[in-house]
């Protein structure tokens, strides 16, 4: 056995530990759980849901090499991580491949050139083979013993724009692979057996071999018809099954009918006498046309189904190009496939077997259930992320989505019109670059490029513009271009019309550069919110929240004496620690803060993986003001690695980590989050919640992660937010042109706090140190990762 050819991993002695550190944690679960030695209360077993697989079940979750969204796939790393994340019975998928002296690893592709070192390690082995008639030039397992596949070789991420943080694995053996995981769901891919054949390479001899390791294998598949009728004989009158792939060119031709797989797909009867199911790219079952939007559904499904075979899909991954009718959401893909109206699929094959696993646990069913989570969802421009932001279509996508508040930017036009628009700088969000480029301008005092600010227009000109999609991501992950100057601006007065006649639940208005305003462009700015909130109504009723937001606290503080009115303070720098004495000063003037999402923890190297906690939250909630968390993009690459690329996941974490309410540009998102079945349902599985500092803890060397010294944290400070008093509304000239006239310099607000210093403030929370934080944060996530493998072994 090929265990006992490598004494250096001392797996019995892996036990051991194992076993003695969850025994430990036995007692102190038991211990704490359960204090009064009574039985906890075990809550009625839901019904059983028939889903539209062919036998009913719910899909299966297959981890594509393990968890190779994060890890390097086919990494015992990838692996067992995979078992931690992804809910019960997720399936661990090995592509086989086979060294020279006819050992077999898990590795994810046949050319090594993009999934080790072997280019590094051994320059000099690069080969070219044909390959089912096609040239293929790199590196290849055959031609390395397996002594140098494991002592020269490291397996690597083979996707560039996923981290390499992890590259330190060798490749892992087959038996090794099977043997530690024993009692997990496996899954064998056997790619290229008729090449392996021409090298004297035997993979159906190698699968004897793997069944005698572990007789309950649960798939091999192959997409080589002769393998797997060859394998038949093998595996009958065993667990098995049999599964045909199906590759992603539909015109690749079929090695032992010569027939191109397009056609072998019309012969679902004749494949059904030698397999159990098919294993197809998920495009065969939903189609993405070339402008990357879905078609309709093929009957591949329900034609596979009427012949009893069951139908996996492949090629998911959370950092895949989605069409856009998924919004970036990875969720809803999954749910595509396996919770609409029509058919589901058996199972699919992804590198983010967590995502999946609460797709299809969690998501699943759960369009009209109640919420579970109450954290305040706030809409960002409205929906912003599906709709250009601020405009009619996007406010009413917010509430159709369920957002809690709506939002509103207010502008103002030289006109004195308040409307809604995320930036008073018009380039980003408007056609304006157009027509008026003209007309740009830099006001130090507001940003320091050059602008076209809505203050320069008339509301009759602000509306020959048309509204522009604007994303903080352009290229491949621009947002849906048929969207992107749809919808119509929207004045200050109509919006709270809308959030009354829709009854919202509330509405956030966001007003600033109000000083510049008032004495610079004769622009009331506040007055005309307060005005416009009183014509509402909106200031003496209790029925629906108002929040005003701003980061000057001159602008909150002129809505001090309406207590039906929260206000919100916008904390517009990322910060990671503030004193007790700033939170006290916060309070002054505000009942809640906004604090950028990545303010909540530290990064570890600028690596995209998070380090420790902050004391934001902690010391706000001391000082009993609330927190909002933003802003959260759907969009994989405004999310740490550590949240596996996911927005569900970063949302259940902020929530976890404290945050009162969260701040999206995705209010469909956020909310179908709040719906999700498995919060409040202790037999259901587990969302993670994820400390900052697990992943690259528990995955790196603890040493590597001590030596880390992080930059001095950015304090938050009065100076950040104190203002002086507003200024008064200056009398403005108009010129000939239209355009406003003042005789005054520009105004310099500087963020300036007279006021004599506070009191000493009470103890404050502490920063904690790197090395501490990091080790409590992964005490979780390690016992947790300790009894997977236990009950593997």
């Amino acid at each position: 056995m090929l265990l006992s050819s490598f004494p250096d991993l001392k797996i019995q002695d892996w036990k051991k530990m194992i076993r003695h550190l969850l025994l430990v944690c036995l007692l102190i679960h038991c211990t704490i759980a359960d204090p009064k030695g009574g039985k906890p209360a075990v809550p009625p077993s839901l019904p059983k849901r028939t889903w539209l697989t062919l036998h009913g079940d719910e899909p299966v979750v297959v981890a594509n090499g393990g968890f190779s969204g994060l890890y390097p796939p086919q990494s015992d790393l990838a692996f067992s991580q995979s078992i931690v994340f992804g809910k019960g019975g997720t399936v661990l998928l090995c592509d086989l491949h086979m060294s020279r002296d006819g050992q077999s690893f898990c590795l994810s592709q046949l050319n090594l050139q993009n999934t080790t070192t072997a280019a590094d390690a051994f320059p000099n082995r690069r080969k070219t083979y044909i390959v089912n008639g096609k040239e293929l030039q790199g590196w290849f397992a055959l031609d390395f013993t397996s002594d140098e596949m494991l002592s020269k070789l490291i397996v690597t991420q083979s996707i560039f724009s996923r981290t390499d943080l992890f590259d330190f694995s060798s490749p892992y053996p087959t038996e090794l692979f099977l043997e530690e995981n024993r009692n997990a769901v496996v899954w064998i891919n056997a790619e290229y057996a008729t090449f392996y054949n021409q090298h004297k390479l035997s993979l159906v001899d190698d699968i004897k071999k793997l069944l005698e390791i572990k007789k309950d294998i649960s798939y091999i598949s192959s997409p080589e018809i002769d393998f797997l009728k060859s394998v038949g004989p093998i595996v009958r009158g065993l667990k098995t099954k049999l599964i045909f792939k199906f590759p992603t060119d539909r015109n690749a031709v079929e090695t032992t009918t010569n027939e191109p797989y397009a056609s072998l797909l019309t012969k679902l009867p004749m494949i059904k006498t030698f397999a159990a199911g098919i294993v197809v790219p998920r495009e065969y079952i939903w189609p993405v046309n070339k402008a990357r939007y879905l078609e309709p559904s093929t009957n591949l499904v329900a034609e596979a189904h009427k012949q009893g075979l069951e139908v996996f899909a492949y090629g998911f991954a959370n950092d895949n190009l989605l069409p856009y009718n998924y919004s970036y959401d990875p969720q809803r893909e999954y749910l595509q496939f396996v919770d609409n109206s029509k058919f589901a699929v058996d199972g699919v094959v992804t590198d983010f077997a967590t995502s999946a696993s609460m797709a299809i646990a969690c998501l699943a069913g759960s369009r009209n259930a109640s919420r579970k989570v109450p954290t305040l969802i706030i809409s960002a421009n409205g929906a912003n992320g599906d709709y250009p932001g601020s405009t009619d279509l996007a406010y009413q996508k917010a509430v159709d989505d369920g957002a809690d508040i709506i939002d509103c930017s207010v502008q103002m036009t030289k006109d004195a019109v308040a409307f809604c628009l995320p930036s008073v700088d018009l380039i980003p969000t408007t056609t304006a670059s157009g027509p008026f480029m003209s007309r740009a301008a830099k006001v130090d005092a507001i940003q320091s490029s050059m602008g076209i600010f809505s203050f320069d227009f008339t509301w009759d000109e602000i509306q020959s513009l048309k509204p522009q999609m604007f994303s903080e991501f352009n290229g491949d992950l621009a947002r849906d271009p048929a969207r992107k100057n749809v919808g119509k601006f929207v004045t200050l007065s109509d919006f709270l019309e809308f959030a009354k006649e829709k009854a919202v639940p509330g509405v956030l208005i966001n007003i600033e550069n109000a000083a510049y305003l008032a004495a610079n462009k004769g622009l009331d700015i506040v007055g005309v919110v307060t005005t416009a909130l009183s014509n509402a109504t909106l200031d003496k009723q209790s029925t629906q929240k108002v929040l005003i937001m701003s980061g000057e606290s001159s602008v909150l503080d002129k809505f001090k004496d309406i207590p039906a009115y929260q206000k919100v303070l916008h904390i517009k720098k990322q910060v990671e620690f503030v004193t007790n004495e700033t939170a006290l000063e916060i309070k002054k003037h505000a009942d809640a803060v906004f604090l950028h999402k990545h303010s909540l923890y530290t990064q570890f190297r600028g690596e995209g993986f998070s380090l420790n906690f902050t004391n934001l939250i902690e010391c706000m909630h001391w000082a009993n003001i609330s927190v909002y968390a933003g802003t959260v993009l759907n969009e994989f690459q405004d999310i740490y690695m550590d949240y596996s690329s996911d927005p569900y996941m970063l949302i259940h974490n902020l929530i976890y980590y404290g945050a009162d309410g969260i701040i999206t540009q995705y209010p469909s998102t956020a909310n179908a989050y709040s719906r999700n079945l498995c919060t409040g349902d202790p037999m259901a599985y587990r969302i993670q919640d994820i400390n900052p500092g697990d992943i690259i803890t528990f995955a790196l060397d603890p040493k590597e992660v001590a030596e880390y010294k992080p930059p001095p944290p950015v304090h938050l400070e009065t100076k950040d937010f104190v203002t002086p008093p507003l200024p008064p509304v200056a009398v403005i000239a108009k010129d000939d042109g239209g355009s406003a006239s003042n005789s005054t310099s520009n105004n310099t607000n500087t963020n300036t706090n007279t006021n004599a210093p506070p009191s000493p403030p009470p103890a404050q929370p502490q920063a904690p140190s790197s090395a501490t934080a990091a080790t409590i944060n992964v005490v979780a996530l390690f016992f947790a990762t300790m009894f997977g493998l236990l009950t593997l072994f």
